[in-house]
């Protein structure tokens, strides 16, 4: 099988998107932001809905009502939740399930999983749909456009559009160390500075820890986070290659295991307590001054906790004029139905992707705001203050994840490993780079 380089399949994306957007609103002719109805003759299959969330949590209980809503209108229709707690666990049942025949007919994925989902063929191209209902890929933000319109084509709906990130800060905490509750540091230098003057230490033991900055999520959202906000880039397309041990991306790894290696990372982990129900943040303990939040997880604070002041803000940057750097993750659903049931999915990827109902019920009922820029639901959302920033972080977002250039999956224990004192962030990043461009130039993507 002759290779495809990856530079062929990302190097002229960005420029392919705006392309096909402007193709997509020229060949299809259809208003600005304008859903036209679907030429089907209506809904009639029983469709599995994978989620990474388990029962009960806020997302789970939004989801479950979402498709009760969407089945009453299409009496013939039914989408079934069923959650597989954990990102990795929902990857391999989905390739399970389509490699034995039996797809789940909808699956949730976040746009880095875009290339693996498309090239293994476990997710459909809905492109031909999305061109036929009239819909427009510059309805998107840019930083989604380009995994939403892989490989030139349309592959899957974000229902649940995640900023990375929006900062958030306890203003009680703020107040009780003479810092303004209304505004978050804008740089790291103006980080620090809060971290020290926030935590909190007794004995010996930490009582409050200013900002847990290592642990955003996971360590590919962490290095994501501050790599971008120290102007780095992790994909160079000249070379095609991943770049994890550049100076910039370097300088904000050995910043943020500093102060896990200053702190404890142990201590960080034993304050942050027994887990919340319904997998409620940690940040509604109290126990954290500073923080990031996905808009889900904001939701759930604020259940979790009406009285908590919250504020909220842009990301900080290296220098102010890298402030509210932002990509956007979060979820969307992709279909991996066979021809019979490929309209149903389609329509409940419209459902929760576009449609003004659907789209503004996730974000009232979740905390889950869309990524289709005309969607009533953000204009919903923009009226919570706490909210607004992830609104306004959407709308401007452009950087691409950076899973998105590594369609091989990502090992990152070398991080933990500088966290605990084992290795130095040089050896870590140089060994990183090593094991993905190996094995991404040992991938054989497919002709499309």
């Amino acid at each position: 099988m002759e290779r495809i380089s990856r530079r062929q399949y990302f190097g002229g994306l960005g420029s392919a998107a705006a392309a096909a957007g402007g193709l997509l609103a020229a060949a299809c002719g259809g208003p600005g932001g304008q859903v036209a109805p679907a030429k089907q003759a209506g809904c009639t299959a029983s469709l599995d809905l994978l989620i990474p969330w388990a029962p009960e949590t806020t997302m789970e209980s939004a989801l479950q009502q979402v498709t009760r809503a969407f089945a009453e209108k299409r009496p013939g229709c039914k989408v079934t939740v069923v959650p597989v707690p954990g990102g990795g666990e929902l990857q391999q049942k989905a390739t399970t399930m389509v490699a034995a025949g039996t797809p789940p007919g909808l699956t949730s994925l976040p746009p880095s999983w875009t290339t693996t989902f498309a090239t293994d063929r476990i997710i459909r191209s809905v492109d031909d749909l999305f061109k036929r209902d009239r819909l427009r890929l510059e309805d998107f933000p840019p930083a989604l456009q380009r995994p939403m319109s892989y490989d030139n084509k349309l592959w899957y709906m974000s229902f649940n559009a995640n900023a990375d990130f929006v900062l958030h800060w306890n203003k009680k905490h703020f107040r009780e160390v003479g810092l303004d509750p209304e505004k978050g540091p804008a740089t790291i230098a103006e980080l620090d500075d809060a971290i020290k003057r926030l935590t909190r230490e007794q004995g010996g033991e930490l009582k409050r820890l200013g900002s847990w900055a290592w642990n955003f999520y996971g360590h590919g959202n962490t290095i994501q986070a501050w790599g971008y906000a120290h102007g780095g880039a992790f994909y160079d397309e000249k070379n095609d290659q991943m770049t994890f041990s550049s100076p910039k991306i370097m300088e904000a790894v050995e910043w943020y295991t500093g102060w896990a290696r200053r702190v404890g990372d142990a201590r960080a982990k034993a304050l942050s307590g027994q887990a919340l129900p319904g997998g409620t943040h940690f940040f509604a303990t109290g126990n954290f001054s500073i923080h990031v939040l996905t808009s889900t997880g904001l939701f759930g604070v604020q259940k979790y906790d009406p009285s908590l002041e919250i504020g909220a803000g842009p990301f900080p940057g290296k220098s102010r004029d890298l402030a509210g750097t932002v990509t956007i993750g979060g979820w969307g659903v992709g279909a991996a139905a066979d021809n019979s049931q490929r309209e149903a999915a389609w329509e409940f990827m419209k459902y929760v992707g576009v449609d003004p109902e659907g789209t503004t019920s996730l974000v009232r009922l979740g905390g889950a705001l869309p990524a289709y820029l005309p969607s009533p639901g953000l204009e919903v959302a923009a009226k919570d203050p706490n909210t607004k920033p992830y609104v306004d972080a959407i709308r401007r977002a452009k950087g691409v994840q950076l899973g998105y250039f590594a369609p091989v999956g990502l090992n990152l224990a070398p991080i933990q490993d500088v966290i605990d004192g084992k290795m130095s962030a040089k050896e870590a990043l140089e060994g990183i780079d090593r094991d993905v461009n190996v094995r991404i130039k040992e991938l054989k993507l497919k002709p499309r």
